[in-house]
């Protein structure tokens, strides 16, 4: 469940993408990214890798917004096969994901 209020922000999900690996600075995180009709989200599960994940039960999950894009705002580059979002001069790395054929 994404813990973001769509509602509130008069927004719905027009496509998602699962399992997509990020690095922000020197942290790993496997997200989901959403996008809506005005923005591109990405969301993480804050129960991933949690010790009680893996003692034969399986919570679920709980995504919490890591950060969002205005979808007129995106902008990428493409280095070496990987694709790099950047914010505010900050460089995201999303590991083998196609952000031009997500964003069509």
């Amino acid at each position: 469940m994404y813990n973001y209020d769509f509602k509130k922000n008069n927004e719905s999900i027009v496509k998602e993408a699962v399992n997509v690996n990020v690095k922000i600075a020197d942290n790993y995180y496997q997200t989901n990214f959403v996008l809506t009709e005005t923005n591109l989200l990405v969301f993480y599960d804050i129960n991933k890798g949690n010790p009680i994940w893996g003692a034969g039960t399986h919570t679920l999950p709980e995504l919490y917004l890591l950060f969002s894009v205005p979808i007129n705002k995106v902008k990428y580059e493409i280095k070496e096969d990987n694709l790099y979002i950047i914010i505010d001069k900050q460089k995201i790395n999303c590991y083998s994901f196609d952000l031009a054929k997500f964003l069509k």
